[in-house]
């Protein structure tokens, strides 16, 4: 009976000395693995081998494979439209200390069973971890704000403005819009494959559709009404407030007009003046010039002249209360013949055309560079197609009605007003105020890092002889440029910080050849 037992008892013995080897190389297997400083073999980040590494190893590793992408060029591309940035521009980051960490920590839990399973696994079939790829956002919505500019089909928003006593509605246009979480997509997708060693320097810009609401009466109106104030100053608390007009117009009559389908609706305004207006103030209310700057102009072309004298005039005398915006287009308004403006050169898509209002870009480009002196703050500002004439690359703000604009908002303690004249060749402009206790000296510097020589078009011309040339247009080159603000204290630097990268279209050499022969 006692032998019968014993048998029965063999093979439970022998589960258990089984099971207790097992135990023991187990533990001997994860303690080899766990007490090492080394990643573990066929682990790999981004497809980039890290296997007998450290931790920092493997993270000096991926290191030097992202630095060699930061500063290679990236083409956004939408139908004949181009675009290049780079990876360092748009502050890509990625979190290459927690994955080299996540790595490293393979095979390495608390539970020694989990251990072996894993280390186990990992042999077999690899690891491969990938990485978290961010930029920074209001970057790259800064670059991204200017892509569709030149696009044929392009989503024009409702818009609206004031000019004198008219309500000035614009109705949008259906068009594409940027699929900008979808382009994100696809950034991160291109950052991945560069980091593995894929050549891929090029992405189609997603699009979607998108349609303007309709139009709201209401809320344009509760945007646009106020009642009549009177401007005043305190010259002991140095406070000014400053006047407003009162301004309404009826819904009623306005639904009405706008029943029709028109691209433009024209509602009469109801204007209430106030008995006393800031210009009254006269300038004890801003004593002080916090910035001034001037470009110059010939006077050969009367119809450009003519642009910038009615856009200095719009914007002469304007005041921004402290945390105020100042909009460009919002003040000067559409540069129509109606109102005065000419027909002059103007830059579009790299080529000078002939457009209302041609000029009036010298006039937000010496504003911008008054505004920067008085070390307000820029909210919105682009850069011309082509180098301008009248100031260095990177220190031009140019604008188009409905799409881009100049902006910045008074982040002083006092009330500004613009001074702003263009006669006689020199278009002048000063912010003026009152200084602060803590006053900076701005300087704002450019440097031109890379010129893009333009290119010559030839057009075979049967009434010229053949050899015979003629210059049609003399083009010009274009340029990349880094900006910089420089801020100083009695001298002495304080700060230097990157204004914009900015890059300049070459405009195309045209030369007609002869072809008679």
């Amino acid at each position: 009976m006692r032998k019968r037992e014993n048998r029965k008892l063999i093979p439970i013995i022998r589960i258990i000395c089984v099971f207790a080897v097992i135990l023991f190389l187990s533990t001997i297997f994860a303690l080899i693995y766990a007490t090492g400083s080394n990643i573990i073999n066929h682990v790999s980040i981004e497809e980039i081998e890290v296997s007998g590494l450290t931790r920092n190893k493997a993270e000096e590793e991926l290191q030097e494979e992202i630095d060699k992408i930061l500063d290679g060029e990236i083409k956004l591309k939408y139908g004949e439209n181009e675009k290049t940035f780079t990876l360092r521009r748009i502050e890509m980051q990625t979190d290459i200390t927690e994955k080299a960490n996540e790595a490293f920590k393979i095979g390495r839990d608390k539970n020694i069973f989990l251990n072996n399973y894993k280390i186990i696994a990992v042999l077999i079939n690899g690891e491969n971890i990938k990485l978290n790829v961010s930029f920074n956002d209001d970057v790259l919505q800064s670059f991204l704000s200017n892509l569709d500019e030149e696009w044929t089909d392009k989503f024009i928003d409702n818009s609206y403005y004031i000019d004198d006593d008219k309500l000035i509605i614009v109705r949008g246009k259906i068009g594409t819009v940027i699929d900008e979480e979808a382009l994100k997509e696809k950034i991160e997708n291109v950052v991945h494959d560069k980091i593995q060693g894929k050549e891929v320097n090029e992405i189609e810009i997603p699009v979607i559709t998108k349609e303007p609401d309709e139009i709201d009466l209401e809320q344009i109106r509760n945007e646009i009404y106020k009642e009549a104030q009177n401007a005043s100053y305190d010259e002991q608390k140095k406070v000014l407030s400053v006047h407003v007009d009162g301004v309404d117009f009826n819904i009623d009559d306005a639904k009405t007009i706008l029943s029709e389908e028109k691209d433009e609706y024209i509602i009469p305004l109801t204007i209430t003046k106030p008995e006393v207006t800031t210009d009254m103030l006269g300038e004890e209310a801003f004593p002080d010039v916090l910035g001034e700057a001037i470009t110059r102009y010939s006077l050969g072309n009367e119809n450009r002249n003519t642009n910038m004298e009615l856009a200095a005039e719009a914007i002469n005398g304007t005041v921004i209360m402290p945390g105020e915006r100042f909009s460009f287009n919002a003040i000067v308004g559409p540069t129509t013949a109606g109102k005065g403006y000419k027909l002059a050169g103007a830059y579009s898509a790299g080529e000078l055309v002939e457009n209302y209002g041609g000029g009036i870009c010298q006039v937000s480009s010496t504003l911008y560079n008054a505004v920067l002196k008085a070390n307000l703050g820029i909210v919105e500002r682009y850069n011309h197609s082509s180098v301008v004439s009248y100031l260095d690359p990177g220190k031009d703000a140019t604008i188009s009605y409905g799409s881009k604009d100049f902006k910045f908002e008074n982040t002083r303690d006092y009330a500004i007003k613009i001074n702003a004249k263009a006669k006689n060749g020199v278009v002048e402009m000063q912010i003026k105020g009152i200084l602060q206790d803590e006053e900076y000296e701005i300087d704002v510097t450019s440097e031109t890092k890379e010129i893009i020589v333009c290119d010559t078009k030839y057009i075979y011309d049967s009434t010229l002889k053949d050899g015979e040339e003629v210059v049609e247009s003399s083009g010009a080159n274009g340029a990349k440029s880094i900006t910089y603000k420089v801020t100083k204290k009695n001298g002495a630097v304080l700060k230097k910080e990157v204004l914009s990268e900015d890059t300049y279209n070459p405009m195309v050499r045209v030369v007609r050849t002869g072809s008679k022969k």
